[in-house]
């Protein structure tokens, strides 16, 4: 007996882990648990990372698995069997657990460390618009990946996956990415950086807008939605921290003024939304699901308290002055309600839902769960999922685009990244004078937005495009803005360039790389400095990395090798 009990001691020592089969939180608690402090989530991801085990598995199976919590050192990740219906048949697993339920062979699997592994035949990359509209387009941030998506207002298609692209340590949460009321740059609320970040059209970062100065946690502490007041003075829903359960408000350079609403009449808020004579807040705990204030952030009504919804996040006012609700928790979905706050309805066809913005074609496009859908708004069935593969799309809102905008398709011959460049508009005639230069990211032949602010409709321009490491490349033609938009795709054919001056990578027409000095032609100088690079085993965010892998190696120096052989200089008119 001595010697079984010493054994069974022996057993339980060596895998002590094994005593819990399963996680003790249960799924929806996990999801009320991640939306509410999203730290939590970050020290699951970088455990699971740390152990070597994925942070983020999608099958082709639709199954969605991440990593969102950990429990006695073990990451406990959420399991989604249902991508319309977050809550129908989902679970909370262990790793060891995962193996035996989930399908790996047929996964794509991210160790949240730079290495993805995909044997889904490519299922869940991308579908972009055919005909993106650049003027006016939907912004949803994505905290998984930390960046900004667009899409089209009128139809929900997808334009682009990094308007604005990941930035570390700018983003690491965003919830809502908001038109600044100038018109020309972008700010997002990033619930774990705990400020409001800025950028400008296109993607580059300017700075930190709110607080002003930087993070202060007697300020901010995880931050969710933001709304302008009619003075153009920010305000901010707060979590956490000293001013918990209030929202800040913030002067035009982001000072901070003080709590325009306290914290009487708000339980976690997360959501504000101005209407013509009142402002509703929607609390994520407690009965009180949406409260009414009137413009100075007096209160007047607990507006909502129904249990037909819970965990209330991005609202909506409809055209016919109905409300739709954004549901996360059980019961989910979207839930419709009169100007009074009278239930109507729940459309639940998809479940999850945190943003949702009403389309030009009478359909709502809601981010639900691990997707983007689109659903009809009358009987709420689902048209079509938009994109997949992410469990954490946020807010909608519209970018309005007051100047010009550029759509920009190109792809960079040696560098698959959206990399920074800078297009110019130039004269169409001798002496083509450079009307303007716009900064942003571009490239992996997806389309790029770029505001011109000096561009005139029905003006012709050459449009010129400029890399740190690629040949200066000019359009074709001469082509103009039309209503604010214009749309030109360098990649679909070698005469988009001036002088057909491109090479096919991939069936995709694309630009030259190898000028590293940026004299405007290929030879054995770029050559050198990069063999330079070689011999000094250089490395980071340099020049001479022709293929954005950064390291500086042979495989660089073979692309400016044959450049420079086949004599490979700019064309321009």
């Amino acid at each position: 007996m001595l010697k079984i009990t010493s054994m069974l001691f022996l057993i339980f020592a060596l895998f002590p882990h094994h005593s819990d089969a399963s996680p003790k939180i249960g799924f929806e608690q996990l999801m009320i648990r991640s939306e509410m402090n999203p730290s939590q989530v970050v020290l699951a991801k970088k455990e699971a990372a740390r152990q070597k085990l994925p942070v983020n598995i999608m099958t082709a199976q639709r199954i969605h698995v991440e990593a969102l919590d950990i429990e006695n050192g073990r990451p406990v990740y959420a399991v989604v069997t249902n991508p319309l219906d977050m809550y129908d048949g989902a679970y909370t697993a262990f790793y060891e657990e995962l193996i035996y339920r989930v399908d790996m062979s047929v996964a794509k699997i991210d160790y949240g460390n730079g290495r993805v592994t995909d044997n889904t035949g490519g299922m869940f990359e991308p579908v972009f618009s055919d005909n993106p509209s650049p003027a006016n387009y939907l912004m949803i941030a994505e905290s998984s990946n930390d960046r900004v998506y667009i899409f089209n207002p009128q139809n929900g298609d997808l334009i682009d996956t990094a308007f604005i692209p990941r930035t570390n340590p700018e983003l690491a949460t965003p919830k809502h990415a908001l038109q600044h009321f100038n018109g020309y740059q972008i700010l997002v609320s990033d619930q774990l950086t705990d400020v409001v970040q800025n950028f400008y059209v296109g993607g580059s970062y300017i700075n930190v807008f709110a607080p002003a100065g930087g993070v202060n946690n007697n300020i901010l502490d995880n931050i969710r939605g933001i709304a302008y007041k009619p003075n153009n003075h920010l305000l901010v829903t707060v979590g956490s921290g000293t001013n918990s359960n209030t929202i800040q408000e913030f002067d035009l350079n982001g000072n901070n003024t003080g709590t325009f609403i306290g914290t009487a009449n708000l339980n976690s808020p997360f959501d504000i939304l101005y209407r013509s004579n009142d402002i509703l807040v929607s609390n994520s705990s407690g009965t009180n699901k949406i409260t009414q204030f009137d413009y100075n952030g007096n209160f007047l009504s607990n507006f909502f308290t129904a249990s037909t919804l819970a965990f209330p996040q991005q609202k909506i006012r409809l055209p016919n002055g109905l409300l739709a609700v954004c549901g996360f928790s059980l019961p989910s979905g979207l839930i419709i309600m009169d100007s009074l706050g009278n239930y109507i309805k729940t459309l639940n066809a998809v479940t999850g839902n945190r943003g949702v913005y009403l389309l030009g074609n009478g359909h709502y496009l809601t981010t639900a769960g691990t997707s983007v859908h689109e659903i009809d708004s009358a009987n709420g069935t689902i048209i079509r999922t938009v994109f997949s593969g992410s469990n954490s799309f946020q807010y909608i809102s519209l970018y309005q685009s007051a100047n010009p905008v550029l759509a920009l398709n190109i792809n960079l011959e040696a560098c698959n990244l959206k990399d920074t460049v800078t297009v110019r508009l130039r004269q169409s005639a001798s002496p083509y004078n450079m009307v303007q230069a716009v900064t942003g990211t571009a490239g992996q032949a997806t389309v790029s937005l770029f505001n011109f602010s000096a561009a005139v409709n029905g003006t012709p321009y050459y449009i010129e495009v400029l890399h740190r490491n690629s040949v200066k490349t000019w359009s074709g033609t001469p082509k103009s803005f039309v209503g604010n938009a214009l749309n030109y795709n360098f990649t679909s054919s070698s005469s988009q360039a001036f002088g057909s001056n491109q090479t096919s990578v991939g069936g995709k027409w694309s630009i030259y790389t190898g000028d590293v000095n940026q004299d405007n032609v290929v030879d054995l100088t770029d050559s050198g400095i990069i063999e330079n690079d070689i011999f000094n085993f250089a490395s980071g965010y340099i020049v001479t990395d022709l293929n954005c892998d950064g390291v500086v190696d042979l495989t660089d120096a073979a692309y400016a090798d044959n450049n420079a052989f086949n004599f490979i200089s700019a064309i321009t008119p």
